[in-house]
């Protein structure tokens, strides 16, 4: 009977995410639960649009492109290890499967550390979020096949700030992206 529990939690588990080299299908929106008022009074309230917190460059303070580097870099780290532990407005959070530590878990999930080779400039960086991916791809000379949903609901602001914070962490040195980068990927 575990045997059973933890195949069947290891497969909904990697229907959540992965990687490839196709894009990922289409989520359903009518498969979406329904957000409830009685939501709103669990431990974490479900945000309405009206209640949605202001993108990260208007919270701090106005336009993203005025912003010296400095302050667009803080920024984007900031929203960006926000939406990959939690998902931002909307989306599946990236650790899920690529770990808080973005070291992946083989063979579905591959790292992120140490990757700038597969992840590319900022725009294709940009349209592995937009787009999703599936099936067999190789990261570091290990072969990975998972699916990895796409996360377009997500604002421009929001991917270019978490492919930045991938980009950026883990010892990774790739460079920040903006969200131009991520309009011109879409």
């Amino acid at each position: 009977m575990k045997k059973l529990v933890s195949v069947a939690a290891l497969m909904g588990f990697m229907m959540a995410c992965g990687g490839g080299d196709k894009p990922a299908p289409e989520a359903d929106k009518a498969a979406e639960p329904a957000k409830t008022e009685e939501a709103a009074t669990t431990e974490e309230p479900v945000k309405t649009e009206e209640a949605a917190e202001a993108p990260a460059g208007e919270a701090a303070g106005g336009d993203f492109d005025a912003m010296s580097d400095e302050e667009k870099m803080k920024t984007l780290m900031e929203l960006g290890e926000k939406v990959y532990l939690t998902g931002g407005s909307g989306g599946v959070a990236c650790s899920t499967c690529h770990q808080a530590n973005g070291e992946g878990l083989p063979p579905s999930f591959p790292p992120l550390k140490g990757q700038g080779d597969f992840m590319g400039d900022c725009k294709k960086h940009a349209g592995y979020v937009i787009n999703g991916l599936q099936g067999e791809i190789d990261v570091g000379g290990v072969k990975y096949n998972g699916v990895m949903p796409a996360q377009a609901n997500l604002s421009d602001l929001e991917i270019a700030a978490v492919i930045t914070y991938e980009r950026m962490s883990w010892g990774n040195d790739y460079g920040m992206c903006s969200p131009a980068d991520v309009a011109a990927a879409r």
